[in-house]
């Protein structure tokens, strides 16, 4: 053990294999030892009333692999068992235990992630006592278990604890992302390009699949006119080639026939002109490609052992997307040789700056894969993937994991961004209020981003009432990360342009963004959003129901900077006050100098 700050301390197991023949583990588990008296255990009275903060608290509504019910980002701690750690999510590799009837909490995390991930096990209360059974467990997975040779030694992962003065998780871990950059879990953000150049992506609101070269060169004009920020122009999906059976290409797209990569009939000029014709009006041409193929693909027909399966020997497959896919076993030479080959092309031969890496979490997070080859686990794999494109890519080029529901994972060390919720889509209130619940829940304990979160993109649907669209543009403003442009500008009018515009101006991916009031959080997104930067500050209350509401600022007081608030939109005097009323999903939006004092 190794305390690294008052009150914190790093623990690691390590095994050496001292024996003549090689051993097989599968991890590390650290739990309670009643042999020894006096020994740790997670203590908690229950007149605090312990709770349990976790991302995976929410990811229910997605992929419901956890054991707990998906609508809430706190649970108190009861005698039912519940284990976090299993969600095929990018979920925080940690949890917060805290009081709700006082300031106090341990946070336990993960710090590194080289091998295995943590789970963390409750197993109920101790017998006459208020102490609580709880486990960590470190497991490879992936692989079934690691070989270790006579005389080496096995290191789990650094594991990191503190015991803070405060319940809220959104205050209780400076000291663990303090020890991350002095690791260099942060090393990336330097070269990270996004928080000046930001992207304009072709899916949301109008477009999605049908697009082609008069649509995308067409947003263009409109970029450089009303968009300084945006510095990228993503090609989205829709750009591939057709398979017999009418799939689309995906990571196959460099499979094979090399003369029409691309769907002839909508970028006849291919995508190196394509590229060229981007780059010429000064932007930066990115891609999107899906870690996965059609069923249906040369690629899968000729090779059926790049077909990544699960623990029941099954191939991993999607039946209801794209007409069938398969995902890729990165484990396999052969996959991991054309994944080279493919970046060499797309970023070396035709001169795309960036990617989006969409559908590229299974292989790697779901905890029922069972690679070909059994030499790396699945952490050790993605770090590699990783690798392979940021050997092609430019240095200040982008990198962004589309994984299917990010929650502030501090590990994807090359990465420049990572998606925390699902698409806009064509826009509409419901989906806005999901997103929201989700990066409510990837700044549970994301205050520092070594990979910026990304919530997707702004833009304009007529889905959207007026009253909805201007209180999704005030939410994108505070929500910060790498926030994109989508749609067809063409269409809309100066003023919506520049409401985006100054949208975009608005979400700083460097300030911290809090919300008040989570322990108690369910079923809807919290009402009030607090973004501190060095400079400035900016403070938003949503009515995010279908009714009028007052919503009260009383927890958030201490939390708010003093200073002349202003509204962002227009610039003129706007006091903030301790309670507003507000109509059935609108929202108000302050901005406010960042000298610190209660309200």
């Amino acid at each position: 053990m190794m305390e690294i700050d008052s009150g914190a301390c790093l623990v690691q197991a390590t095994l050496v294999n001292t024996g003549s023949s090689p051993l097989r583990v599968k991890g590390f588990r650290w739990q309670h030892d009643p042999a020894v008296k006096g020994g740790p255990a997670l203590h908690f009275p229950d007149a605090l009333r312990p709770q349990v903060f976790a991302t995976e608290n929410l990811r229910g509504d997605y992929f419901g692999t956890g054991t707990v019910e998906g609508d809430r980002y706190a649970y108190p701690l009861t005698n039912q068992h519940v284990e976090y750690g299993h969600a095929e999510d990018s979920v925080f590799p940690g949890v917060f235990i805290a009081a709700a009837e006082a300031p106090v909490g341990i946070f336990i995390a993960q710090a590194s992630q080289n091998r295995l991930f943590a789970f963390f096990r409750f197993k109920g209360k101790m017998e006459h006592q208020e102490k609580w059974l709880f486990e960590i467990e470190e497991r490879v997975t992936g692989i079934s278990s690691i070989e270790i040779p006579p005389g080496a030694t096995l290191c789990g992962e650094r594991l990191f604890f503190q015991i803070v003065d405060t319940s809220d998780p959104q205050q209780a871990t400076a000291t663990y992302f303090r020890h991350l950059s002095t690791s260099g879990a942060f090393a990336r953000r330097a070269d990270n390009p996004l928080p000046a150049q930001r992207i304009y992506c072709t899916w949301n609101y109008d477009f999605m699949a049908d697009i082609d070269t008069e649509k995308v060169l067409g947003q263009i004009p409109v970029l450089k006119k009303h968009f300084p920020m945006v510095k990228f122009l993503q090609i989205d999906d829709g750009y591939q080639r057709c398979h017999a059976p009418g799939q689309r290409a995906m990571i196959d797209l460099c499979y094979g026939d090399l003369e029409t990569p691309w769907d002839p009939a909508r970028f006849p000029e291919g995508p190196k002109a394509v590229a060229d014709a981007i780059k010429a009006e000064g932007l930066r041409p990115a891609i999107w490609l899906g870690l996965w193929a059609s069923s249906g693909s040369k690629m899968i027909q000729g090779h059926p052992d790049w077909v990544l399966r699960d623990d029941t020997g099954a191939p991993w497959t999607f039946d209801a997307w794209y007409g069938g896919t398969v995902i890729l076993d990165p484990s396999v030479p052969g996959v991991r040789d054309y994944l080279h080959r493919m970046c060499a092309t797309v970023f070396g031969e035709w001169g795309f700056e960036g990617v989006k890496l969409d559908f590229s979490s299974f292989a790697f997070n779901a905890k029922r894969v069972r690679f070909r080859h059994p030499g790396k686990s699945a952490v050790e794999l993605r770090h590699e993937l990783e690798t392979i494109f940021r050997r092609h890519l430019p240095q200040d080029g982008f990198f962004g994991w589309c994984v299917v529901a990010g929650t502030a994972q501090p590990f994807l060390a090359q990465a420049d961004y990572f998606r925390n919720a699902v698409d806009i889509g064509r826009g509409d209130w419901e989906t806005a209020k999901r997103i929201a619940m989700w990066t409510a829940n990837t700044r549970l304990f994301l205050q520092e981003a070594p990979c910026l979160p990304n919530i997707d993109s702004i833009g304009w649907s007529a889905a959207f009432d007026e009253t909805c669209w201007l209180s999704w543009l005030n939410f994108c403003a505070i929500s910060g990360g790498a926030l994109e442009v989508s749609g067809d500008l063409r269409k809309l009018p100066e003023a919506r342009l520049e409401r985006l515009s100054r949208t975009l101006a608005l979400s700083d991916p460097s300030r911290r963004v809090r919300c008040p009031g989570l322990g108690s959080a369910r079923g809807t997104p919290p009402p009030v959003w607090i973004a501190t930067g060095a400079a400035e500050t900016l403070v938003g209350v949503f009515n995010w129901t279908d009714s009028p509401a007052r919503i009260d600022l009383a927890d958030a007081v201490g939390q708010i900077p003093a200073g002349t608030a202003t509204d962002p939109w227009t610039g003129a005097a706007d006091p903030l006050t301790a309670s507003i009323e507000l109509s059935a999903h609108a929202s108000r939006l302050w901005l406010l100098a960042s000298a610190v004092a209660s309200l």
